[in-house]
């Protein structure tokens, strides 16, 4: 069976109704890659164990780091290291 082809944009939209809920979109080793709605500010937190990825699909999104915040756009794409 060949691999599966998923639309991010499409499968954001068609199963995920609430901001911060976010939805599998597969399985890369031992990780997830997993798509997310964004909506009003989240608490900041850090993760001990493992880096973050964020890739904005459509509108904008700010992290704040110690050093200042970083904005990003569709198609932009940050990893934050653990």
């Amino acid at each position: 069976m060949p691999p599966r082809k998923i639309n991010l944009v499409e499968a954001a939209d068609a199963k995920i109704a609430k901001v911060f809920d976010p939805h599998i979109a597969g399985d890369v080793n031992d990780s997830q890659a997993k798509v997310a709605k964004f909506g009003e500010a989240f608490d900041w937190h850090a993760h001990d164990n493992e880096d973050e990825a964020f890739l904005v699909l459509r509108g904008r999104i700010a992290i704040d780091f110690r050093d200042g915040p970083v904005e990003l756009g569709e198609g932009d794409f940050i990893v934050v290291p653990r």
